[in-house]
């Protein structure tokens, strides 16, 4: 297997973004996906080998990333397990790590390196249709080495650095705070104001701005892999619900107070913050 050689297991809108981004930036790309090849056959991954199994990608491939839905990964560690060695360096790039890492690094102890990753990029929209090579240009890719040697970490970093994007080094249960703040919370506050205002004033869904439809685009994502992310972090996300639900409250009570003055306040603050934010 070449240094540069990269296999992807599950081949959707991520999986298919990292391949044409791995493709773009010289590896060579090997694709599996369990629901079959033919959806890879169009002229988006012409460049890359589409496999058949497990046995074939593990053959060919020195880095291999997962970017199956996290009800799979499990399984793909176990299947994996006796497939790999030394050779090899395994990673995913699941929206949760603390027990995805625990089952990878359990399936695969004693066999391969495994290095967490997860960069921050992504779109409502799902399939393989909607890869883009460009994904991950000016990302953030959070990398969880701490169970893994310097040489795998250097290895999985330079993949992420090639693709574009500035790697940042946590620590699992760190990860998972950061997401559960900046990620899921977002994503199921989005879902939650588009079911209200269905529900309160559904007429209004179709005279609104651009600023809802900004507000909520994230809620357009696939839902059942996002009620497994939801469900995967949902100790740290209600953690975050029950602060929100704070703020939400004090908010309600300058509301009826008519207080302008801490109104402003807030919302200057939140102006702040939000300026502040990379392009």
């Amino acid at each position: 297997m070449e240094a540069s050689s990269v296999g992807v297991v599950g081949v959707g809108m991520m999986g298919g973004s990292i391949a044409l981004a791995a493709l773009r930036a010289g590896y060579k790309v090997f694709l599996y996906d369990r629901l079959g090849s033919e959806k890879l056959a169009g002229p988006k991954f012409r460049t890359a080998s589409v496999v058949n199994d497990l046995t074939e990608l593990v053959s060919k491939s020195r880095l291999i990333i997962l970017a199956t839905p996290i009800g799979a990964l499990a399984p793909i560690g176990k299947a994996l397990h006796g497939l790999v060695n030394s050779d090899h360096v395994v990673s995913d790039v699941a929206s949760v790590k603390r027990p995805i890492a625990e089952d990878l690094a359990e399936a695969l102890r004693g066999r391969c390196e495994y290095v967490p990753a997860h960069p921050m990029a992504g779109s409502e929209k799902s399939g393989p249709e909607s890869a883009r090579d460009d994904l991950f240009t000016g990302a953030v890719t959070f990398l969880c080495p701490e169970l893994a040697s310097r040489a795998a970490g250097v290895l999985v970093t330079g993949f992420w650095e090639k693709l574009g994007t500035r790697v940042v080094l946590v620590s699992v249960t760190a990860h998972d705070q950061l997401v559960a703040a900046m990620s899921h919370l977002p994503h199921l506050i989005a879902a939650l104001l588009v079911r209200h205002v269905a529900a309160t004033n559904r007429a209004a869904l179709n005279l609104c701005g651009p600023g809802f439809r900004d507000a909520t685009r994230i809620a357009s994502g696939a839902p059942e892999l996002w009620a497994d992310i939801l469900l995967s972090n949902a100790d740290t996300l209600q953690e975050h619900l029950r602060s929100f639900k704070k703020e939400l409250e004090e908010t309600m009570t300058l509301l009826a107070k008519k207080d302008a003055k801490k109104l402003q306040a807030l919302l200057d603050d939140a102006k702040e913050n939000r300026d502040r934010l990379s392009p």
